[in-house]
């Protein structure tokens, strides 16, 4: 092979390895805590869930939602805490908390609809539903649907998060306990399609949005990893571990993504922290990642094109 032959063999490779390393480097750029049982009290209400709602955040918690701007300022809560008693206040609308639902996992939003996991934590996790919220003022839409799981598991715990494709209109989810399927459902009503395997195991799922073609899921195992499935594929890549706080209980919560104007990607994850076992100095670490943009085709073209032409010259230069 001639010197510009090896030379244009190795930049394609190199320029292919590039992007291929450029659209999974993710950055931990910043981490915002907010105090559970500490006034304000931001964190109690950020500790299941979190979806992008194209001009801010919804988060979710167990007993209700909350609606915040891009800075994570409060802008409308469901429920809360009663100061007078120190006791909690469902925001889970009566209708609901009448069927036994206590418990909401992570959400998702599409097309102005919070699509909210709903479960019954008295009744051990077996009683998985959806239930749809209007995301301009979570007011509840009063459309409420069963979520189960594949035949060989169709009740247990399988509401801890729900994912939502709207384009392709359909819904995901996975039963919390360790397994290789990812359950798939009709989005118009949530009935069970099929499921989705994965070349690998993951347990403990917390939290799961679509993002570009795959699924980006945050996990409660062993290592608090962030993983990335190719919806195609089923392939699973880990993406990176999250921080955990030395001495304490570290539970990882809900995942959201966004695209920002100059092409990159933000990703928020919540961590609970409860230092030493004490409910009360628990509070919630939200970590910001970015994903840099990756140049389009046409970039790498044009990137492409101009080494060549180095190459070229190099060439010529050693024939003159």
């Amino acid at each position: 092979m001639n010197t510009f032959r090896l030379f244009a063999a190795a930049s394609l490779a190199a320029l292919s390895m590039h992007a291929h390393a450029a659209s999974e480097t993710w950055q931990l750029a910043a981490t915002d805590r907010h105090a559970g049982f500490v006034p304000p009290f931001t964190g109690l209400y950020r500790t299941q869930g979190v979806a992008f709602n194209g001009d801010g955040w919804v988060f979710s918690w167990q007993y209700g939602l909350e609606r915040t701007d891009l800075a994570l300022n409060s802008l409308q809560r469901t429920g809360g805490l009663n100061l007078s008693t120190f006791t909690i206040e469902t925001g889970i609308p009566a209708e609901l908390a009448a069927q036994g639902f206590d418990h909401i996992g992570d959400i998702d939003i599409h097309d102005g609809i919070i699509y909210a996991s709903l479960d019954s934590e008295a009744n051990d996790y077996q009683n998985g539903h959806v239930a749809l919220f209007n995301a301009h003022d979570l007011s509840y839409t009063g459309r409420l649907y069963a979520l189960n799981g594949a035949p060989s598991n169709p009740h247990d715990d399988v509401a801890s998060w729900v994912a939502v494709d709207g384009a392709n209109g359909v819904g995901y989810g996975k039963e919390w306990r360790n397994g290789n399927t990812i359950n798939v459902y009709d989005l118009s009503d949530w009935s069970f399609s099929h499921t989705l395997t994965m070349d690998r195991s993951l347990r403990n799922i917390q939290g799961a949005k679509v993002f570009d073609g795959a699924l980006y899921m945050s996990a409660h195992d062993s290592t608090k990893s962030v993983y990335r499935v190719d919806l195609l594929t089923g392939h699973v890549e880990e993406l990176f571990q999250l921080p955990v706080t030395a001495g304490a209980y570290n539970e990882t919560e809900g995942i959201a993504l966004r695209r920002l104007d100059d092409g990159s990607v933000e990703m928020l994850v919540e961590m609970i922290v409860t230092p030493d076992g004490n409910d009360l100095g628990a509070y919630v670490n939200l970590y910001h990642y970015t994903l840099a943009a990756v140049p389009e085709p046409e970039s790498w073209a044009l990137m492409f094109a101009g080494l060549m032409t180095v190459a070229g010259a190099i060439v010529r230069r050693r024939q003159g």
